[in-house]
């Protein structure tokens, strides 16, 4: 999308880029299918993971949330009672080597789908549906299908390798800031005085997080769209996003919640029934795939909003400078 066709772009408020971002869908058959080809080997390899990693995260949850159970010289009271010490040290033994088995294979097998598999497929579908609702977005919504598998190979041989490494940057820096909210919620409850102190705290870089998927997430967006990569679209995203950043917040804070909303109920499964099942997993999968999708549209959106309002900045001062300079003269 050039500058004349941004500049002719109204400015969007909250549930204007919603309603833009859904125009798209509703505009154009095509780019339905188009997602649907490319997201389904990301859902697939999810649904995989989801139902490898997730049983496997629980168990090792429950095992964690034991006093010291990794401490020889814990003894399980509750379960001996005083009663037959082999068969105490016979329930340790088999407890111990079922954590060693769930730590060398499925949990092993499920961390490389997802930090290779997923990671690429996902990258994938994300080319796919920014690209192409950016060509729908400045106008070309007579796209047939085949033309816009023609723009989507085009844009992966040419924009790949950029969008690989800034998801990557992108990838650090939220586990990094997830990292820290773990801590966190870890120490308010081994630290219930110091409670209060650390829950002001996790409001708080939550809420940055959430801010700040903005710009991370429109970084990605400019890396398909433009040719900056890397940290430097990153920063590109920030400076651009500094009028906007509550509107960035907004949007993101509601996908945030959606995913939450819709994945606690597999969770509560998955702690008190072991599964979440079969169609549990579907399910889940499935909303979180469609959130994306829909998030990314809502990003793209979102983008050209804060460049239009770049470029009128822009404009605006370089007419305040001419004017001086006619003034001066």
């Amino acid at each position: 999308m050039d500058s004349h066709q941004i500049l002719a772009k109204q400015k969007l408020g909250f549930s204007a880029s919603l309603r833009e971002a859904f125009k798209i869908f509703f505009h154009c058959p095509n780019f339905i299918s188009l997602v649907i080809v490319f997201s389904f080997p990301f859902f697939a390899s999810l649904l995989a993971h989801h139902i490898l990693l997730h049983p496997t995260f629980v168990q090792l949850l429950k095992l964690l949330s034991q006093e010291n159970p990794f401490d020889p010289s814990q003894r399980y009271i509750i379960r001996c009672q005083l009663g037959d010490t082999r068969h105490c040290l016979s329930q340790r033994s088999s407890d111990n080597y079922n954590l060693k088995e769930t730590l060398s294979h499925r949990f092993l097998i499920s961390t490389l789908l997802s930090s290779v598999l997923i990671f690429f497929l996902d990258l994938l579908s994300t080319i796919s549906t920014v690209s192409i609702s950016a060509s729908i977005y400045a106008g070309n919504s007579q796209m047939g299908f085949k033309e816009m598998l023609v723009e989507v190979r085009k844009l992966l041989a040419a924009r790949l390798r950029g969008t690989m490494a800034t998801s990557l940057y992108v990838l650090l820096i939220a586990s990094l800031t997830l990292l820290g909210l773990v801590a966190l919620s870890t120490n308010m409850f081994l630290m219930p005085k110091s409670s209060f102190i650390f829950g002001t705290i996790f409001v708080i870089l939550l809420a940055k997080y959430i801010e700040w998927s903005a710009i991370w997430n429109m970084g990605i967006v400019i890396s398909i769209l433009d040719k900056n990569h890397g940290y430097i679209a990153i920063g590109v995203a920030a400076y651009l996003s500094r009028g906007s950043r509550k509107l960035g917040f907004s949007l993101m804070l509601v996908f945030f919640a959606l995913k939450v909303a819709f994945a606690l109920p597999c969770l509560y499964a998955l702690w008190n029934e072991g599964s979440c099942g079969a169609l549990g997993n579907v399910v889940s999968v499935s909303f979180k795939c469609v959130g994306d999708i829909v998030m990314w549209v809502v990003l793209m959106v979102y983008f050209y909003d804060c460049k239009r309002e770049f470029l009128e900045k822009k404009i605006d001062l370089e007419n305040n400078g001419k004017a001086i300079k006619a003034n001066q003269q």
